[in-house]
């Protein structure tokens, strides 16, 4: 796939990220308080993986060829992580439950990240 095809088709799954996150964001608020922090952690969190790949997005430009790949597959990786922690969070949101699965995922991922 050409560099240019793949950053377009990036931008296009990153519009539709958006408007499923705006959605998870204007569902009603859950009635726990522990879930609602759930909630909010989870939120900005996906913010956050959202703006480290536009910035990514932004530096592939300056991406010497002999470096693409890895670096497309980085973005690639970024992208399928927050993809499925939100698919996980509106899949247990949907499902009445509370969402500490999610987070404590997250948590695991990140210590595992870390190391």
């Amino acid at each position: 796939m050409l560099r240019q095809q793949f950053l377009s088709e990036m931008e296009a799954r990153l519009r539709q990220f958006d408007e499923r996150l705006d959605r998870l964001a204007a569902r009603p608020q859950p009635k726990s308080q522990r879930a609602r922090q759930e909630r909010e952690r989870i939120y900005f969190h996906l913010l956050a993986s959202r703006a480290e790949l536009r910035e990514r997005l932004r530096q592939a430009g300056y991406t010497p060829n002999e470096s693409w790949r890895e670096f497309k597959e980085a973005m690639q990786s970024v992208y399928d992580g927050m993809a499925s922690r939100l698919d996980e969070a509106t899949a247990e949101e949907s499902d009445g439950e509370k969402l500490g699965g999610v987070t404590d995922r997250i948590r695991v991922e990140r210590a595992a990240e870390a190391v």
